[in-house]
């Protein structure tokens, strides 16, 4: 009889290694990344090896077919405090006191939270983390990719870390890593932020088809919109970020805040009652993106360089980079139209790969068909495919790819991430070099960048 269960349980996983691979290839700057590569794929039994896999120095695909549920190792009535950003009670978020001064200037509270979400799941490199049809979650934690290299993240959904709390936990956390694929993934329900790069370069980065939903009971915003989105603190980072959904959402998505190169096309920004771009460093080309009642699209404020296409930017687009940028839509939305020539001279177009952007109309259909978890299948691409090979624009460059901020509103909606941005960045106590949760020994970046970015 064992041996029968020993052969009924081999032959699931089998079944289950058979329906779940990396479907796709990387595509843009995370071209050629590889994962756990041909290593044959295994399932984590629970919790306990799901972590060890993940860090040791084994090439693994590793399947997430079920949910691994981290919580349930609460802190009680511990030290807390009220930021200024909290002007709703219940309905907003208290910060939770992590040892970094970032509370020191607030009234205390006790509250209760979940200690899970506070580090992340450390993944080590030669990694692919793939997940089981719509069945992949890992609730409680987020992923930490820090000294790390080679990753695929694929069709999972990271969830409940402490969203009623500041500091309460990040989805995915990247530092000093390099080719990093995160592709339908969803992230919700978080305390801080959904994706944060920094401050260590993150290298070549691919973020795409990947679902960033924003809606919660508590938010900084006071409007069920999560405020803290995406957050780049990397130097000289090369991110692609293509194809993603980021909807109820405040502010953050993303901030840019380092001097990196963000590619930013075919994305779907909806019901953002705050910004989408703060680019105070780097640079920023957005092109062939919808936004729809978004409260600011993107602005000329900051330091940082962006390039916005507009229908008035084709000309310049093929002058600079040799073919035709594609405009964004915005529908009941506003932005700044802004349109740096700084950011194509300095586009790395040899080092992204091949790339097909969809046409602007055909991208918010696409998006919602494909975004997020449980839309994989063995014939599906990760980059978009239409039926009309005319009606896509190709960007060949050297490497081609196997497949294919602010602006006030008159709107008061956006007073309450105003008063976030004020009150998180005007003090100047140091934060911890890592840009997750919880504090991690000092890494080289200057104190001064540090304090810049107190609101990370």
């Amino acid at each position: 009889m064992a041996i029968l269960r020993s052969l009924i349980a081999a032959t699931a996983l089998l079944g289950v290694a058979a329906r779940a691979q990396v479907v796709g290839a990387p595509f843009g700057f995370a071209a050629g990344t590889t994962g756990g590569g041909d290593a044959s794929p295994v399932a984590p039994a629970d919790e306990s090896e799901l972590t060890e896999w993940l860090a040791d120095d084994e090439p693994r695909v590793i399947l997430i077919d079920k949910e691994f549920n981290f919580l349930g190792d609460q802190c009680v009535d511990c030290e807390c405090c009220i930021p200024d950003s909290n002007t709703c009670g219940d309905a907003g978020q208290n910060a939770i006191e992590v040892g970094i001064g970032w509370c020191s200037d607030y009234p205390t509270t006790t509250c209760t939270y979940d200690n899970a979400g506070l580090d992340g799941l450390d993944v080590s490199p030669n990694k692919s983390i793939v997940g089981v049809g719509d069945a992949g979650v890992i609730r409680g934690k987020g992923l930490r990719l820090h000294g790390t290299s080679n990753i695929i993240v694929q069709n999972i959904h990271i969830t409940e870390l402490n969203p009623q709390y500041i500091w309460g936990g990040d989805g995915i956390s990247l530092d000093g890593c390099d080719l990093i694929w995160i592709d339908h993934v969803k992230v919700s329900l978080v305390g801080r932020q959904m994706i944060v790069t920094g401050y260590e370069t993150s290298g070549s980065v691919t973020i795409s088809n990947s679902d960033l939903d924003g809606a919660t009971d508590w938010s900084a915003s006071c409007d069920g919109h999560h405020y803290w989105t995406v957050l780049a603190l990397g130097e000289d980072d090369k991110v692609t970020f293509s194809n993603n959904y980021i909807h109820q959402t405040s502010g953050r998505a993303p901030k840019i805040g380092a001097s990196s190169f963000w590619h930013v096309l075919n994305n779907y920004w909806s019901d953002n009652t705050g910004h989408a771009f703060d680019v105070s460093e780097g640079n920023a080309l957005i092109e062939g993106n919808v936004f729809e009642d978004v409260n600011s699209a993107y602005t000329d404020k900051g330091a940082g360089s962006v390039f916005a296409v507009s229908s008035d930017d084709e000309s310049t687009c093929s002058s600079a980079l040799g073919r035709t940028c594609i405009p964004n839509l915005l529908t009941d939305s506003n932005a700044t139209p802004v349109a740096d020539d700084a950011v194509l001279s300095s586009f790395p177009a040899d080092e992204e790969g091949e790339i097909t952007i969809l046409p602007v109309e055909e991208v918010a259909a696409y998006v919602l068909a494909n975004a997020g978890v449980g839309k994989l299948s063995s014939t599906s691409s990760s980059t978009p495919v239409v039926a009309s090979s005319s009606s896509v624009v190709p960007i060949p460059t050297s490497t081609p790819v196997s497949i294919p901020t602010f602006i006030p509103s008159p709107s008061s909606s956006y007073a309450a991430p105003a008063r976030v941005e004020t009150a998180i960045e005007s003090t100047s106590t140091p934060t911890p070099s890592s840009v997750g949760s919880t504090p991690h020994p000092p890494s080289t970046c200057s104190s001064r960048r540090r304090r810049r970015h107190l609101h990370q």
